[in-house]
């Protein structure tokens, strides 16, 4: 559940994240270079459990990235379009 506010009003929306694609995280190993994306801005982190910690930990599109050798998406949420 998302809120947003305008014109001083609280307003809630429901909206559904789906998958959108990702190789999962079986491949990738604990410790490289991997970035969170989300609220258009990326967040880099050293350890894989501390990258999906935060990811898991939030409810609005994101995506997950291992860019220690080869760029590889893990794993990406979007909005379900009506």
């Amino acid at each position: 559940m998302n809120f947003v506010k305008s014109f001083n009003k609280t307003i809630i929306m429901n909206k559904e994240l789906i998958d959108y694609g990702g190789v999962g995280f079986n491949f990738s190993k604990e410790n490289g270079d991997f970035v969170v994306k989300a609220f258009g801005e990326e967040f880099e982190f050293k350890k894989l459990s501390e990258a999906k910690k935060y990811y898991d930990n939030i409810n609005d599109e994101k995506a997950i990235w291992d860019r220690t050798g080869m760029p590889e998406l893990l794993d990406c949420k979007v909005y379900k379009s009506n």
